[in-house]
């Protein structure tokens, strides 16, 4: 082979490896201050909850698909939508008026499980409370200054 040859392949090589080299450290660094990093990683989760609930149907593609459309409307007839996944996809809170537990289901059969005819049936029969636990600010301290 010629000399001349020889020597633009190894340039063309070495020109290879610097843009490489260069993609590969441009990839691990970022320019973005983390505080903002962290922002947007909270932000994706808010939505994050609501899918997760979505995910929890027999039908798949019909059940998310049902979830999500049923989740954009609940927007309209409550105050405050909680969406829980499991047992029961969502709570519902009307201010003043009511809280709703709401299960959604799709396709022709609208079966319960197990777990959700028992829920339902602690709820129609009265058997749903509201609890307040109180925790002084000494038990608070103590459990933080514990943990250090």
């Amino acid at each position: 082979m010629d000399q001349t040859f020889i020597y633009i392949l190894i340039g063309i090589l070495a020109l290879l490896v610097a843009y490489l080299f260069g993609r590969l450290h441009r990839k691990g660094g970022s320019d973005i201050p983390t505080d903002l990093i962290d922002l947007y990683k909270g932000l994706q989760d808010l939505p994050a909850r609501v899918l997760q609930t979505i995910q929890g149907s027999i039908n798949p593609q019909k059940g998310k698909m049902a979830e999500l459309l049923t989740y954009a409307e609940l927007r309209y007839d409550y105050d405050r939508i909680i969406p829980l996944g499991q047992p029961v996809d969502f709570i519902g809170i009307k201010n003043n008026e009511r809280i709703d537990f709401i299960e959604v289901k799709s396709g022709n059969f609208h079966v319960l499980t197990e777990e959700e005819k028992h829920i339902k049936n602690l709820i129609t029969t009265g058997r749903v409370n509201f609890r307040l636990i109180k925790v002084s600010e000494e038990e608070v301290h103590g459990f933080v200054t514990r943990g250090k």
